[in-house]
């Protein structure tokens, strides 16, 4: 897969807008024309390296602070504590972390990024009311609390290559790494994560309330031993571990910190910093899409809860496709997120704020409104006796990052967040939230008790796996009504539930059975009683519907054969759909699709195939409907079969992609039936001409589970139609 900066650069790979170029001339001019405003000096700007004349040194021991940052501390800030405003928000920003910018062409993470930003928060007489801390670079004794000592050495030793040695080894660290560096590239992350360190320390003393780091480069991609994904150094987790070493003790005591980082893409470096650390929280919210989403691991998935030292201190709420919206992040925030923020109590709250889930960023293709970040600004702020330091990270859609650092600004400083328009979260992120919450219950007592029942970790010895306890009920009803019997599973994915996973009527070897049906389905969804409700005596709290006798007694009436294949999986009876983007719908588990297929395909050749039933029909339901493309495929396996019947949940709609003519007979045998609102019906991609998804029709019926009752009819009669068209074909011949 492309790296996230080459598919970045394919995004952006284009001639600059005239906005763009603006910000672009208004960099240069500012960096020729006033180099003393800017604090450095303009022959920065080529390749070569030069020595600092605006930089001092007061101390050895001390990091080194531009001339304007001295000027700052010594004057304005006598001048900001007349004025009332000590105590308020503070901002750091420097301009010489706009010296680390990509050699040749352009690139989404470019300097004109915390300019833009700060322009804005001027405009609007924003920094005027705000508190300039001073920004300073970070030490190493301050990077190497998180990161290894030998990452510090290795990015100062590749930027003093020469300009075109360095440009050749950028592509391969922009392939390996999605990184890129020129000459200034340290000194810009020294300054980023010095500036984060700085507002975190006066937040912490209290000369400012809150604080807002514009800076770059981000970092919550950095790793401990490595720098990746745009990032040098973690400004957020050197940061955080540095307040933890430097406020152990004292007035200004710091033991927790939480981190959330709302940017679109999962902190990895962030929290393998904090993997098996109780003293700091680290929250995700990202989009995830079953790990094929930059970074494209599973690290941040939702059961990447921490080491065995710091359980439940790692929180993702991983977002299962794009379109995610205000009304999403805000569910997060309200069930799970600002709960067990509560209950954590923490000292300092620190936000990794990326805008790229912001609407309009390209690349994160999410859609939070100023006013969603506003409204996640305003409920961290009621934690920590307010102190909370936002720094910046990813987002690269100029317009996007400043109009949502505005917003998060004017929180800051006191003002309340926009009214939000009404709205519900989708069901994506319903079901996200409440995959979460039962996953992080058993570690924080708050979560705990929203669910019906009392999470807990039992010993592998006491562990029964409910698919299991299902499968067996099932077994046990099926051979009471229908004298159906168990098949043996294959090989390595018999155990521990398949026993009861295949069953069959005595009647599959019998000469003289005419039909034979497939029924691939998964178990129905599981449902809860109110405990509290007045209910029948015996009536079970939680309970599964299936729609198996409904096609086991239709089989029976006609004496046809029944084999019952049950995918053990839960079947998909919600539509994935995010804020905007109906068609999205999550990935399903690869390893299960493939465990399910090969034990399909044991069950066709072992038993099905040998049966003397002169038609096999196949129904597919939910996560089977795969199972049985995959199986019908076959040319072999496709001369058998009479008719297929796909009985879609709101999951993808399988296609075939074999040869044309395989299509064609697919789509004159087959009937695939979709809950009215499934996103393939939506968007009218059923009404191509493509033979591909076989014949789809749109049911009337939008509960999936419902499916198989309300359009018994229709499916029945076209079974019928097609053993009568293939009973006719046979007598022609």
């Amino acid at each position: 897969m492309a790296s996230f900066g080459a598919r970045a650069m394919s995004l952006f790979g284009r001639a600059a807008s005239p906005e763009e170029e603006h910000d672009t001339a208004t960099f240069e001019a500012m960096a020729q024309s006033a180099p003393e405003s800017l604090g450095f000096d303009s022959t920065m700007l080529s390749e070569t390296p030069i020595v600092f004349p605006s930089m001092v040194t007061l101390n050895p021991m001390e990091p080194p602070m531009s001339v304007d940052s001295l000027a700052l501390d010594a004057n304005e800030a006598k001048l900001q504590e007349k004025k009332g405003l000590v105590g308020s928000t503070g901002i750091v920003y420097d301009t010489r972390m706009m010296l680390h910018r990509v050699p040749v062409g352009d690139h989404p993470e470019r300097p004109e990024r915390i300019a833009k930003i700060f322009d804005l928060l001027e405009q609007h007489g924003l920094v005027a009311r705000m508190v300039r801390v001073p920004a300073r670079e970070a030490l190493r004794s301050e990077v190497e609390l998180v990161h290894e000592s030998h990452l510090w050495s290795d990015f100062e030793r590749l930027v003093a290559l020469p300009p075109e040695e360095l440009a050749a080894y950028n592509e391969a660290l922009d392939k390996s790494a999605s990184l890129y560096l020129n000459s200034y590239s340290t000194l810009s992350a020294r300054i980023s994560c010095g500036s984060v360190i700085e507002i975190s320390d006066w937040v912490i003393t209290g000369k400012v309330r809150n604080g807002l780091a514009v800076v770059r480069p981000p970092g919550h991609h950095a790793e401990p031993q490595s720098g990746t994904g745009f990032c040098l150094f973690n400004n957020v987790a050197v940061a955080a571990q540095s307040m933890l070493e430097r406020f152990k003790e004292g007035p200004h005591r710091v033991q927790r910190i939480m981190i959330v980082d709302w940017d679109v893409h999962h902190g990895n470096g962030t929290q393998k910093a904090f993997w098996n650390n109780k003293d700091v929280l680290y929250v995700s919210l990202h989009r995830y899409e079953n790990g094929t989403f930059y970074p494209c691991t599973h690290y941040g998935n939702y059961d990447q809860v921490g080491g065995p030292g710091a359980l439940g201190t790692s929180l993702n709420i991983p977002w299962p496709c794009k379109g995610m919206g205000d009304a999403d992040y805000m569910c997060a925030f309200q069930k799970c997120i600002m709960p067990v923020a509560y209950e954590y109590a923490p000292d300092l709250v620190i936000v990794s704020a990326g805008f790229d889930a912001a609407l309009g960023d390209q690349l994160g293709e999410c859609c939070v409104t100023p006013a969603g970040y506003a409204h996640m600004t305003h409920q961290l702020a009621a934690l920590a006796n307010g102190r909370m330091v936002v720094a910046l990270e990813g987002g690269y859609n100029l317009t996007s990052i400043s109009n949502s650092a505005l917003a998060v600004a004017q929180t800051l400083l006191g003002e309340a967040p926009p009214m939000l328009a009404p709205q519900v979260c989708s069901s994506a992120a319903a079901s996200t939230v409440e995959t979460v919450i039962r996953v992080q219950a058993p570690y924080w007592d708050c979560l705990a008790a929203t669910l019906p029942y009392m999470p807990c970790a039992p010993p592998k010895a006491l562990e029964i796996d409910p698919r299991a306890a299902m499968a067996v009920q099932r077994s046990s009803t099926m051979w009471e009504r229908y004298n159906m019997v168990n098949l043996p599973a294959k090989g390595p994915h018999q155990a521990p539930f398949a026993p009861n996973q295949i069953l069959c009527s005595r009647s599959v070897m019998s000469a003289d059975v005419s039909v034979l049906v497939l029924y691939v389905h998964d178990n129905g969804p599981l449902h809860y009683r109110d405990p509290y409700q007045q209910n029948a005596p015996g009536d079970p709290s939680t309970f599964v519907v299936e729609s198996t006798c409904l096609v086991a007694d239709w089989a029976a009436e006609r004496g046809f054969a029944y084999v019952d294949f049950n995918t053990l999986a839960m079947f998909p009876a919600r539509n994935w759909e995010s804020s905007n983007q109906i068609a999205a719908v999550v990935p399903q588990d690869t390893p299960q699709e493939q465990s399910v297929f090969e034990q399909l395909q044991h069950t066709w050749a072992n038993f099905v195939s040998l049966s003397p039933a002169k038609h096999i029909v196949l129904i597919g339901q939910g996560t089977g409907c795969k199972a049985t493309m995959r199986l019908v495929s076959d040319a072999k396996t496709q001369r058998r079969v009479t008719a297929v019947v796909q009985v879609m949940g709101y999951n993808p709609v399988p296609h075939m992609y074999k040869p044309r003519a395989l299509k064609q007979w697919y789509y004159d045998h087959s009937l695939v039936l979709c809950p009215n609102h499934h996103p393939f019906c939506v968007l009218g991609e059923h009404l191509g001409t493509s033979y591909r998804p076989g014949c789809v029709v749109q049911s009337g019926e939008a509960n999936a589970e419902a499916l198989l009752w309300t359009d018994k009819a229709r499916i029945l009669d076209f079974i019928a139609q097609q053993l009568d068209d293939a009973a006719d074909a046979r007598r022609v011949e």
